[in-house]
């Protein structure tokens, strides 16, 4: 006997449980299916795991300049267990409240794997559903590479480097994307000797070539050793260590490693039997409405490809949901970027060069340098900068920023390009002083050639 429920969401993730709340705001019978645990790859093994190292991290770093605030540490060391324990502790309640929070709001969670019997019929388990709606928000996991085949012990995935118990004196790591660029600076800062390997010209190369070239100087004062334009073409386990052969222009080096972390990019996850329609990559196709080639079939997330982000989840999940209902949401979205390295980077809208390329020299950039606002030269993390784009009307284009508190000033520039708001509006916007966030109306001023204190 199969169950009749208005809408089955398959993943509990950023999509999945966003989706499935709205679901129960809009009256429908909900059971979410979850075959690990509710949060996803976000909660479990990535935005929160990840951070929770990252404060831990910094706590330490902090402390080699205390000397210069007039307080002295006579001694200080990383207990690595203790870092990991408070990591799963942030997960654990965060993980039980979502639970909680699923519950009050009437959501049925069924653990297990869901598996499409047809394209109306999906088993859990022993029991079979027949939904009105379905919504695929299964996520990603780790990508290896043919030549690099995660071992989850010498050569390890994101998901794996998680769950290391002590720290490695050496690190590789093969990819300067967002991920390799965030633990870099998780083990750098923890003392870990750490090299990156990236294959294009910049580590972060969908990002600012501004942001890429300030966060290298800064890699490199923290001893981090960053080849770009190199590749990995062998990783060879040898009793205690990896050796690693790098080619790098146009030379080999073999270098020796204690552990190799993999941070390549990240591949679908299709529940079975999906009966919907997939790209060359094994990505959901959806329209605009996130309806996928089977008419009552909805996917969102990381599934449907695109920028990976809980956040951007978050609202296509919902969004999802209300179409399938007959509702009409906003389906598109300015999506911030944000990287939690040291320091911070986080942007949004259109990098220079991708402007460049739509209309010429037609655009006004302007940039403010952190090392003229107070707050930042307080704080010791003067290095950044924020970076305006705008076309010759004045409609802003991009913001890029790299210094402290990055990831949560975006915000502002968000709701800028969002809502439409013109250079010369933005720049009537008071912002408080003494605050990192008086660099961004700073660089939108110089925008206008009013800067206030740039030259």
């Amino acid at each position: 006997m199969s169950q009749q429920v208005d809408l089955l969401v398959i993943g509990g993730g950023p999509a999945g449980y966003c989706g499935a709340i709205r679901g129960r705001q809009l009256g429908q019978s909900v059971v979410l299916v979850e075959k690990d645990s509710v949060g996803g790859t976000c909660l479990n093994r990535g935005c929160i795991p990840t951070k929770s190292l990252l404060e831990s991290a910094a706590r330490f770093r902090s402390l080699s300049s205390m000397s210069e605030y007039g307080i002295e540490v006579s001694h200080a060391e990383v207990n690595y267990p203790q870092v990991i324990s408070k990591k799963d502790s942030v997960v654990k309640r965060l993980v039980q409240g979502l639970g909680f929070l699923l519950k009050q709001k009437g959501v049925e969670i069924v653990r297990g794997e869901a598996e499409f019997l047809s394209s109306t019929t999906v088993r859990v388990g022993d029991e079979v559903y027949e939904p009105g709606r379905i919504l695929v928000a299964t996520g990603t996991e780790p990508a290896d590479l043919p030549n690099l085949v995660c071992d989850g012990e010498r050569i390890l995935n994101s998901d794996q480097v998680l769950e290391m118990d002590s720290l490695p004196e050496s690190l590789l790591i093969v990819g300067g994307g967002v991920i390799g660029c965030e633990f870099a600076t998780v083990f750098s800062s923890l003392g870990v000797d750490v090299t990156i390997v990236e294959i294009a010209e910049q580590i972060l190369p969908a990002e600012d070539a501004d942001l890429s070239r300030t966060l290298t100087r800064e890699f490199k004062k923290s001893k981090v050793k960053v080849l770009t334009s190199a590749q990995v073409k062998q990783a060879s386990p040898v009793q205690d260590s990896v050796v690693v052969t790098v080619e790098h222009k146009g030379k080999l080096e073999e270098l020796s490693v204690d552990r190799v972390l993999v941070s390549v990019g990240r591949k679908a996850v299709l529940p079975k039997g999906f009966p919907g329609a997939v790209d060359g990559r094994g990505y959901i196709l959806v329209d605009g409405e996130f309806q996928t080639s089977v008419p009552h079939v909805f996917a969102a997330g990381d599934i449907i490809g695109g920028l990976q982000l809980a956040h951007l989840a978050f609202d296509e999940g919902m969004a999802a949901v209300e179409f399938a209902f007959g509702g009409q949401p906003k389906s598109a979205w300015q999506v911030p970027r944000c990287i939690y390295t040291y320091p911070e980077i986080a942007a949004v809208g259109l990098t220079e060069s991708q402007a460049r390329e739509q209309f010429g020299n037609r655009l006004r950039v302007s940039q403010f340098s952190l090392k003229g606002n107070g707050k930042a030269m307080i704080s010791g993390s003067d290095s950044g900068f924020c970076k305006v784009i705008a076309d010759e009307e004045g409609n802003v284009l991009g913001v890029h920023m790299i210094g402290p508190q990055a990831t949560e000033i975006i915000a502002e520039a968000v709701t800028v390009l969002e809502k439409g708001i013109s250079l010369s509006d933005w720049a009537e916007v008071m912002h408080p002083h003494p605050t990192v966030a008086e660099a961004v109306r700073e660089a939108v001023l110089a925008g206008l050639g009013r800067g206030l204190h740039s030259i």
